[in-house]
């Protein structure tokens, strides 16, 4: 039992590996604590349980992660779970290591999770153990609503081929993708390259696929040309003093631009800098 290498060898390879270091896209897997505590003992991993090492009764048989997993659902993991405290992470070399020893319980699928990097200006390393679940439909059908799950570190071009896929969009169809928000505005996702993370898409975002009509012409018109190149902006405006705008005794005043490039998630922020942008004293600096 326990496979082909023996105990010494599985938990010095274990322990070595567990040092990994996180890299950006590498695949990490979640093993639950309680199994991999009994492995522990099982090996002998910690001095104080060399005693117990190899004895049957600790033996941890399959690799079982269902204590980290939602009733009745083999992929959604329960919330609020702890690193350390109820899984533990390992590198794939050491997932691949453990389910060749031990296997994986019957129904059970591996919970691989992609390292992300986060921060702003100081970068770190993170593996992603709660994916983004977003809301997918089609332009035409937005009531059949499909939740799936991605990583931050997925992209758009990710997340357009799983939607043609789902909803049997013929290859030949060209098609977009678009934001839909509460207030049933829409903005277009239209660089593919983009990750989810980048794109600024949270939890529980509608996303709609369109495909274009056999006339060359898409269902929800052309209101925003050039959508290609959008990069995620609302459109440009004239400047307003190009309206018909008077105000006694401010005729040499020259009003600023309406309409900032939106990141996904800085429009508050815009907002902010918009407004201290036509202060006099702020706008001169």
């Amino acid at each position: 039992e326990g496979g082909a290498a023996d105990l010494e060898t599985q938990r010095a390879e274990i322990a070595a590996l567990l040092k990994t270091q996180l890299r950006k896209g590498d695949t990490w897997y979640l093993v639950d604590s309680r199994w991999f505590k009994q492995w522990k003992k099982y090996v002998g991993f910690d001095s104080w349980d060399k005693y117990q090492m190899g004895d049957q009764n600790v033996y941890p048989g399959p690799v079982d992660n269902s204590g980290l997993l939602k009733d009745g659902d083999s992929l959604a993991l329960k919330e609020h779970l702890i690193d350390e405290l109820d899984y533990i992470l390992v590198p794939t070399d050491g997932w691949n290591k453990l389910v060749s020893w031990y296997g994986l319980t019957e129904s059970q699928e591996p919970i691989a999770r992609k390292v992300v990097e986060q921060g702003m200006f100081v970068k770190h390393c993170k593996v992603e153990v709660y994916l983004t679940e977003l809301k997918l439909c089609e332009d035409g059908n937005m009531d059949n609503v499909v939740t799936r799950r991605f990583s931050k570190a997925d992209t758009i071009d990710t997340i357009e081929k799983e939607m043609r896929k789902m909803f049997s969009i013929p290859d030949e169809k060209e098609t977009r993708l678009w934001n839909k928000y509460m207030s049933n505005t829409f903005e277009p996702l239209n660089k593919p390259d983009s990750t989810i993370q980048d794109a600024g898409l949270y939890q529980g975002q509608v996303l709609v696929i369109e495909q274009k009509n056999e006339d060359g012409t898409w269902p929800r018109g052309s209101s925003t040309p050039n959508v290609k190149n959008s990069n995620y902006c609302i459109p440009s405006y004239p400047p307003y003093n190009s309206y018909d705008y008077s105000e006694p005794g401010r005729h040499n005043e020259q009003a600023g631009l309406c309409g900032l490039c939106n990141l996904g998630n800085t429009c508050f922020m815009n907002s902010a800098v918009q407004v201290l942008s036509m202060a006099n004293p702020a706008g001169k600096t």
